[in-house]
C-alpha cells in the first residue's frame, strides 16, 4: 500500500493566474479611488469659492448656510457637485426665474418631494421650522449665478 501524504497536491496553473489578475484589479481600483479623491478636492475648493462669493455679497444669508451645514442636507447635496440629489447651485439655477422660488423650496425642504429631479426621493424634514426652511431657501437661491469658474 502506498502513502500519498508525502506528495504535494498539484493545483491547476490557471488558478494562480486568476489570483494574480484579481490582485491587479484590486490595486487598479484603489488607484482609481485615490485619483477621484484628489480630483474631488479641487471641486471642493471651487465650492468653497462659490460660498465665499455669496458670503461676500450677502453676509446676512449666511445663517441659512449654517442651518444647512447643521442639518443632513449635505449628505445628499453638494454645493456644486451632485451626490444623491442635485447640487445646490443647480437647484438655484433651475428655480431662479420663478417668483415664489424661496417659499416653494422652503416647502420642499419641510415636506420633501418625489420626481422633481428624476427618480430621486427627497425625504421630508418636519423638524425644520418654517422660518428655518425659508432662511435655507434664501441662501440656496443666492447661489444662482455665483458658480465659480
Amino acid at each position: 500500500m502506498q502513502d500519498y501524504d508525502d506528495e504535494p497536491v498539484q493545483r491547476p496553473r490557471w488558478l494562480g493566474w486568476v489570483i494574480i489578475i484579481g490582485m491587479i484589479l484590486v490595486v487598479l481600483g484603489l488607484l482609481n479611488l485615490g485619483a477621484r479623491m484628489i480630483i474631488g478636492t479641487s471641486s471642493d475648493q471651487a465650492a468653497a469659492q462659490t460660498v465665499a462669493a455669496v458670503a461676500e455679497h450677502n453676509p446676512a444669508l449666511m445663517g441659512g448656510k449654517t442651518l444647512i451645514d447643521g442639518s443632513d442636507c449635505m449628505r445628499c447635496h453638494g454645493v456644486e457637485r451632485k451626490f444623491v440629489g442635485p447640487g445646490l447651485v443647480e437647484i438655484a439655477e433651475r428655480y431662479k426665474d420663478r417668483a415664489d422660488a424661496q417659499t416653494y423650496l422652503a416647502q420642499k425642504i419641510r415636506e420633501g418631494s418625489v420626481g422633481e429631479w428624476g427618480r430621486t426621493i427627497m425625504p421630508r424634514h418636519p423638524q425644520v421650522t418654517e422660518a428655518q426652511s425659508l432662511e435655507m431657501a434664501q441662501w440656496i437661491m443666492a447661489l444662482a449665478g455665483s458658480k465659480a469658474p
